[in-house]
């Protein structure tokens, strides 16, 4: 049940940590900043293609700063998706299984005029999707209070590969709601895509699962208790977090030993 697995790993980092990460029995989820979609030439895309046929499977985090799929200014909107076109036919060329893209609603700037954003962002990931086979788009909380946006969102694009990604870690600063609440209103709507990673209530410090004070148990059985698919992504800071939160959840989540590679 829990053994669909990745670790987040930069692009950079990919070669290096590969070993690790299959070690560890996951996958990578592997984060492409903007300034490296530049990099996919035909050659690069077939090295990186022929290092991630090693796994069973394999995901992409999108770049996600300065996207904004519900922007008003046209212009913006339209660079933003060029960069997400970029990164899902990348991922695509990877073979990738699904991209994890940030909505970036913003409640100062957008509250007062929600239909409309609404309209903008729907549109904006219905155009991704539409004309095109490929990876899911998985679209990850970040400030949100409640699932409310995420779910309207989904619902108003009405594209069957466009699904959540829930962040635990995120939703333990932000969120007014349990993640039990949050993932009923979730729950039945197809594949959900999860990000564990810990911290102390204050910030986004993406410690290992239980450096923190999350109810990892509790997770873990809200988790098994869905009636929908899921996989699971880890998202580790660094080489020593990247060990713990996969010997975490080695431990915790499947009952199993952590692995001896390290690097």
């Amino acid at each position: 049940m829990f053994e669909d697995l990745y670790v987040r790993v930069a692009l950079e980092r990919l070669e290096a940590e590969a070993g690790v990460i299959a070690a560890g029995g996951a996958g990578p989820e592997v984060y492409v900043p903007a300034e490296s979609l530049r990099r996919f030439t035909p050659s690069f895309t077939a090295e990186c293609r022929r290092l991630l046929d090693s796994f069973p499977s394999h995901t992409v985090h999108a770049p996600f700063m300065d996207v904004w799929p519900g922007a008003v200014d046209a212009d913006m909107r339209g660079l933003s998706l060029d960069k997400m076109r970029r990164t899902l036919d990348i991922a695509a060329e990877l073979g990738s299984r699904l991209v994890v893209m940030h909505y970036n609603y913003d409640p100062i700037y957008y509250s007062l005029h929600f239909s409309s954003w609404l309209e903008r962002a729907a549109e904006f990931y219905a155009t991704l999707l539409d004309g095109r086979d490929g990876p899911l788009i998985a679209l990850e909380n970040i400030a949100d209070p409640t699932p409310y946006v995420a779910l309207q969102l989904v619902e108003k694009a009405a594209r069957p590969r466009l699904i959540h990604c829930f962040d635990f870690g995120h939703h333990h600063v932000f969120a007014a709601i349990s993640f039990q609440e949050w993932l009923f209103y979730l729950n039945p709507r197809g594949h959900i895509h999860f990000h564990l990673h810990d911290n102390l209530g204050g910030s986004d410090d993406h410690r290992a699962p239980g450096q923190g004070d999350i109810d990892w148990p509790a997770a873990k059985a809200v988790i098994a208790g869905l009636s929908c698919p899921f996989s699971i992504a880890l998202e580790p800071k660094s080489p020593e977090s990247r060990d713990a939160a996969i010997a975490y959840y080695r431990q915790n989540f499947l009952g199993k030993p952590a692995p001896k590679h390290r690097g």
